[in-house]
């Protein structure tokens, strides 16, 4: 019994981030099972709808990925963009608006320097997909593309010849 309380794992937090008053400590609270499930429903059910209400706009071809993602950004309610974001912090969607930007980046880089992201997605794929017998969507692919695109557009604003000039 000794054995097992001494492998079991009591921090409860990964890191944390000093907020932008310079003052305040924001703990980043592990990635727990529980937080998992939570984000797992959160895609099947929330994202399910999301996903419902742009599919169209998804299969639309005559659209690039930039344009795609952009419409559906405007859509979207912050309080749906943050939801994720709230559960992964215990912070309510209120709390999780009002973190600086920065905080927030810092925050992503706690959580990618600590945790196998790429391999805790693939289970929630996983997960989603017997749950909810759902394809969730390639996110790495989907971000790559996005980038590559975007660099390239940026590429051809480079590459273009500034008005007015001969």
């Amino acid at each position: 019994m000794e054995k097992t309380i001494n492998t079991l794992d009591l921090n409860k937090f990964i890191g944390t981030v000093t907020l932008s008053d310079g003052v305040t400590v924001l703990n980043i609270p592990k990635l727990s099972v529980l937080k998992l499930i939570q984000i797992v429903k959160w895609l099947g059910v929330d994202g399910s709808k999301i996903y419902n209400q742009f599919q169209d706009l998804i299969e639309d071809e005559s659209l690039d990925d930039l344009q795609k993602f952009a419409t559906i950004l405007e859509g979207l309610d912050e309080k749906q963009l943050v939801k994720l974001f709230s559960i992964a912090l215990d912070l309510s969607p209120e709390e999780t608006l009002n973190l600086d930007p920065n905080e927030l980046l810092e925050i992503l880089i706690v959580y990618a320097d600590k945790l196998d992201l790429g391999k805790t997605y693939s289970l929630a794929r996983e997960l989603y997909k017997k749950i909810f017998r759902k394809e969730l969507p390639n996110i790495k692919g989907a971000l790559n593309s996005f980038v590559e695109k975007r660099m390239q557009a940026q590429q051809e604003v480079l590459r273009s010849p500034i008005a007015g000039e001969n």
